[in-house]
């Protein structure tokens, strides 16, 4: 294949992979959508508990809020951690440590 038609079949794979990957090869046909009547909507909306809908979105935001907190609390956790124990005396003195407060608990364990 010549020069000019290998660019152009590259030219043509990259514009099919562009159509493909933005999704523009396939699109719903919005003009033939079911439109609900303004009035029907909005008889929807009043009868919606505002309160309970208030209620429900409050207690999922205070979850969602919590678990961010959860998370963000262990990430630096997990970097002062690995900070600490980044430095090898550091790191066996505190495996030292628990070695000897597992064996005193070990043998508090056989004792009993």
């Amino acid at each position: 294949m010549s020069e000019i038609g290998e660019k152009l079949q590259q030219q043509a794979e990259k514009s099919i992979l562009k159509i493909i990957t933005s999704g523009h090869w396939i699109q719903p046909d919005y003009t033939n959508r079911v439109k609900l009547p303004q009035d029907f909507m909005e008889s929807v909306w009043q009868s919606v508990d505002q309160e309970r809908v208030k209620a429900e979105l409050a207690a999922r935001l205070e979850k969602e809020l919590a678990d961010r907190i959860v998370n963000h609390m262990a990430a630096e956790l997990a970097t002062d951690i690995k900070q600490i124990l980044s430095v090898k005396e550091r790191r066996e003195a505190v495996r030292a440590l628990a070695r000897k407060h597992m064996n005193e608990i070990m043998a508090a364990g056989v004792e009993s």
